[in-house]
C-alpha cells in the first residue's frame, strides 16, 4: 500500500493567539467606601434591631440575618447621591415644624367643633423647584404631615395638593416650606 506524505508545515508552524479588541471591557474596581458603609449600616441595623427587641437574645435568631442582609444591600445596590445637611437649618426646620404642625392642628379641631367655620376642599396645582432627588422627596412628605394640606399626585414639574380649604394662599406657604428644605439640604436659592 502506497503510503502518502503529509505536509507539516501546517502541524508545525506556531498557534496565533486571536487578536484583542481595541478596547477590553472593564472590570469594575470595588469601592473604597464600600466597606466602611458596610460596618456602618450593620451597627445602625444591629442597634435599631436590639432597641425594638429590647437587646434579647432569642431575638438574634431572625434579627442576625435580618441584619447581615440589610447591610449586604450596600454592596448590591448602586451609591446613593451625597447630599447634605446643614445642621443650623435643621435645628430651625425642626422648631418650625414643631409651630406649624401645633397651628394646624388647632385650625383644624377648630374647624371640627364649630360647624360655622366652612371648608371648601379641593385640589390645587403647586409648581416645584426643588431638584429631584431627597430635598424633593422630604418636601413632598412634609406638605403631607401639616395639617389640612396632601400631597396627592406628582405630576410634570409639579404636586398636586388636596386641601381643607383652597381660600389658604397655598403659594406663599409652600414657598416658605421650599425656601426652608432648600436651606435644609444647603442647597443654592434660586
Amino acid at each position: 500500500m502506497p503510503t502518502r506524505s503529509r505536509d507539516t508545515s501546517a502541524d508545525t508552524a506556531p498557534a496565533r493567539a486571536p487578536a484583542l479588541p481595541a478596547s477590553l471591557p472593564e472590570v469594575p474596581r470595588p469601592q473604597p467606601g464600600r466597606t466602611r458603609r458596610f460596618f456602618a449600616t450593620l451597627l445602625t441595623l444591629a442597634v435599631i434591631w436590639g432597641l425594638l427587641t429590647e437587646f434579647r437574645l432569642d431575638a438574634l435568631v431572625f434579627g442576625l440575618p435580618a441584619v447581615l442582609a440589610g447591610a449586604g444591600l450596600v454592596f448590591v445596590l448602586p451609591p446613593g447621591r451625597g447630599w447634605r445637611i446643614s445642621p443650623r437649618a435643621a435645628l430651625v426646620f425642626v422648631l418650625w415644624f414643631g409651630v406649624q404642625s401645633v397651628r394646624g392642628a388647632v385650625d383644624v379641631a377648630a374647624r371640627a367643633f364649630s360647624p360655622r367655620m366652612g371648608l371648601r376642599p379641593g385640589f390645587r396645582r403647586y409648581p416645584l423647584s426643588l431638584p429631584e432627588g431627597a430635598a424633593r422627596v422630604m418636601f413632598l412628605n412634609t406638605i403631607t404631615l401639616l395639617p389640612g394640606t396632601l400631597s396627592a399626585e406628582l405630576e410634570e414639574g409639579a404636586v398636586v395638593v388636596h386641601m381643607l380649604d383652597t381660600r389658604a394662599d397655598l403659594e406663599a406657604d409652600l414657598g416658605q416650606l421650599e425656601a426652608r428644605i432648600a436651606a435644609l439640604f444647603a442647597l443654592p436659592r434660586k
